[in-house]
């Protein structure tokens, strides 16, 4: 892979319910939507609605360990048939680099101006927008266990990758930066150190 011409230097911001919107959602220490109807446990349970969590195919589960360090961004994917989510477990935070959804207005290249880096506190979540673009979860200062909710094609497509590239298929439509863009972006953390 060739050297990119620029770096895109940016802040790591705490995540909150505001900054998160062009993105998706920030689940936490709230219910989301409280007021669904349940008999069973009024008194003790304050259910909420349900997410919106959209996937086609078979919706899949799983872990991953992250290990620390703020490597280069040189990849964003997006998802046009799943709203992806990010559970953090345990006691750890973890940062995602997100570019807000572009595609009604067809475009196929996120708009790197509005690329964010917001670091969610431990036990928190992320259920992203259809199109978002996404780079995986990094942990911070510690490792982290993100609980990742998928569809059976989105791993199945990258699992079968042989080597990192680019990517259009099973509703992964991975770029690399560096190609595409010309740019790499790394993220400033100065403000947590």
């Amino acid at each position: 892979m060739s050297t990119p011409s620029q770096v895109l230097k940016i802040p790591v911001i705490d995540a909150n319910p505001e900054n998160i919107k062009p993105f998706g959602y920030l689940l936490g220490n709230n219910v989301s939507k409280p007021g669904l109807e349940i008999p069973f446990y009024q008194g003790r349970v304050i259910e909420g609605e349900n997410l919106d969590f959209i996937y086609r195919g078979t919706a899949t589960f799983r872990t991953a360990k992250i290990i620390p360090g703020y490597p280069a961004i040189i990849w964003l994917e997006r998802h046009m048939h799943m709203t992806q989510l990010f559970i953090s477990l345990g006691e750890a935070p973890f940062i995602m680099v997100m570019a807000p959804p572009n595609h009604e207005q067809g475009e196929n290249l996120p708009d790197l101006n509005q690329v964010k880096a917001l670091r969610f506190p431990p036990g928190h979540a992320l259920l992203l927008h259809l199109g978002t673009w996404h780079d995986f979860p990094i942990a911070c200062e510690q490792p982290v266990i993100i609980l990742t909710a998928n569809s059976d094609e989105v791993v199945t497509a990258l699992s079968q990758m042989k080597q990192p590239g680019e990517m259009n298929q099973g509703d992964v439509y991975k770029i690399s930066l560096p190609k595409r863009l010309g740019y790499e972006i790394q993220l400033d953390v100065s403000n947590y150190e």
